[in-house]
């Protein structure tokens, strides 16, 4: 289950990303499976980071009540919830990922709130997938006299070949 996870988010992605040209492709993964309950988990990619990649983190853990406090890397790099925690059956998965990496040896570290059981965490490295923010929509502001705004203006609406949302 958790393989069909990745394989759909690393298909999908984010809703602000952009395809390069060549399109996403994987570049590395490393899982970690402690048997033990864990507070922290730190798991080491195989290979040096390139600049600009994506990193995806999968975290799994076998408890309901364990929550994942915080997800870095020894780069420096910002991580963002994708999605989750998602609850299942006396389990949970949350996805996180960093895009526009930093280039260099790297290890990802995941801590959770309290010690979690049978957690399973694993690290992909992506290349090709470029991150794009999204325009912000704000409401048209309202005079004091206004009992109803403007319409607004049609919003400016960017391309991009390949683009991704979700």
């Amino acid at each position: 289950m958790m393989r069909a996870i990745v394989l759909v988010f690393a298909t999908l992605f984010l809703a602000n990303t952009t395809l390069l040209a060549s399109g996403p492709t994987f570049v590395q993964v490393k899982v970690a499976t402690p048997q033990t309950a864990s507070g922290t988990v730190a798991v080491a990619y195989p290979l040096a980071q390139t600049a600009g990649n994506l990193n995806v983190v999968v975290v799994g853990w076998n408890d309901t009540t364990s929550t994942v406090s915080m997800v870095s890397d020894s780069l420096g790099n910002n991580y963002a919830l994708a999605i989750g925690p998602t609850t299942g059956a006396g389990l949970r998965q949350s996805i996180y990922y960093a895009a526009g990496i930093k280039a260099g040896s790297n290890t990802v570290t995941v801590r959770f709130n309290q010690a979690a059981r049978y957690v399973d965490i694993r690290v992909l490295e992506y290349s090709g997938v470029e991150h794009v923010p999204l325009p912000s929509v704000t409401a048209p502001a309202l005079h004091p006299l206004q009992e109803e705004a403007e319409p607004a203006p049609p919003s400016r609406v960017e391309s991009h070949s390949m683009q991704l949302l979700l």
